[in-house]
């Protein structure tokens, strides 16, 4: 009996000195991988964690190694299963969560990257970084509810951390809580110097509003930190608050002059309008201050020309009826555009009255133009419509 327990503990003995170089093996193999990966031999690396996962299977740590360095090596593919593997035998990997989530979606699986990150979630409620990742992923995709409600999480336990304060901003400037959103990017931009992210999205928020002054204020702060991000923040923000408008009308290349009165059509062209039912293909120039786009630009349907009848525009006659004004049409018969000069000729017919006696008024026809620019921005309410009595009035 005594011979026959003795046997047994000699080989029990025997398993554990081969379970015990086995570890010993494993961690030398990961010692040697974690010096490869200092020294950026990111393949030899990822063999020698991988040989120590093969020697210790349960060795989380060296599967999530192996995939830090397949990922340097560009391989994220291989690198996502490796981290799979390293969450399958440990889940408390707070970091590996979001790592996986992050190759999901660079490699477009965005569907796959928010059940990974809800994984992490649900492992771990107080996971801020999962939290916070998932909160800008439902943002992107348009569900403003769902980050809202995340970012709050993230607001709570990270009270401290700008970050939260910024997604939330984000969320909430997103569904037009724009009051809401300046309180939270405030947050953000007090509890985190130079936040270019929240100062870019608190200007948002401001021209959410129609506050061009406050947006102006985040420009200037964004051109103030001197980063290449922040410039082009700022830069995106001075687009926004800069929209286009009419320059100027160009009357040298205008073959009807809008600085004209009341007037007969004969005196305006008595050649053309010297009987009844004559008519004439009029053009008036007008410039732009902006690189416009073109298609916008000669669509007929986004320009209309009317009759002033406006204390700003003035009247149209003077306000003074007379059956003999000629109708004048609602919108061009054609718009042409040069991008070179920024330069759209708008033309339209004139018809002279069936008595031979018809007037017109250029003075007070109003121009305006619907459009967008070459960036797509709308134009200025304030600058999207010409008439000559606004211009040359000297009231």
């Amino acid at each position: 009996m005594a011979t026959s327990t003795s046997s047994a503990s000699s080989i029990f003995d025997i398993i554990a000195n081969q379970q015990n170089l086995r570890e010993n093996a494993a961690n030398t193999a990961l010692s040697n991988g974690i010096t490869l990966m200092q020294n950026k031999k990111y393949d030899r690396a990822a063999q020698a964690f991988k040989q120590a996962t093969a020697l210790k299977p349960d060795l989380a740590v060296g599967y999530t190694y192996q995939a830090d360095a397949l990922v340097r090596l560009g391989k994220k593919k291989e690198a996502a299963e490796v981290y799979k593997l390293a969450l399958k035998v440990d889940k408390t990997q707070d970091t590996v969560y979001t790592t996986l989530a992050g190759i999901y979606i660079d490699l477009g699986k965005k569907s796959e990257a928010e059940k990974v990150l809800k994984d992490g979630i649900k492992a771990n409620w107080q996971n801020t970084s999962a939290l916070y990742t998932l909160g800008h992923l439902q943002a992107q995709e348009g569900k403003y509810k769902e980050a809202e409600a995340n970012f709050r999480k993230v607001v709570r336990l990270e009270p401290r951390d700008g970050n939260g304060y910024y997604g939330l901003g984000m969320a909430l400037n997103d569904q037009g809580k724009y009051d809401e959103a300046i309180r939270q990017l405030n947050t953000a931009t007090t509890l985190k110097r130079d936040f270019t992210a929240a100062i870019s999205e608190l200007g948002q928020a401001y021209f959410g509003k129609g506050d061009k002054d406050k947006v102006q204020v985040q420009i200037d702060k964004l051109n103030k930190i001197g980063t290449s991000d922040a410039a082009l923040a700022a830069n995106n923000l001075t687009k926004q608050i800069t929209k286009p408008g009419l320059s100027y009308y160009n009357a040298t290349n205008s073959s009807l002059q809008l600085v004209l009165g009341p007037m007969a059509l004969s005196a305006l062209d008595p050649l053309t309008f010297n009987a009844a039912g004559a008519s004439k293909v009029v053009s008036v120039k007008f410039v732009f201050d902006s690189d416009m786009d073109p298609k916008s630009v000669t669509d007929i349907t986004k320009w209309s020309i009317t009759k002033a009848n406006s204390k700003q525009a003035g009247l149209y006659n003077n306000g003074l009826y007379d059956a003999r004004n000629i109708p004048i049409a609602s919108v061009p018969s054609r718009v042409s555009y040069d991008p070179t000069t920024r330069e759209a000729s708008v033309s339209f017919s004139i018809r002279q009255n069936a008595t031979n006696d018809g007037r017109i008024d250029p003075s007070h026809l109003v121009f305006k133009f619907s459009g967008v620019d070459a960036g797509g921005v709308a134009m200025d309410e304030d600058a999207n419509e010409f008439d000559g009595f606004k211009v040359y009035s000297p009231f």
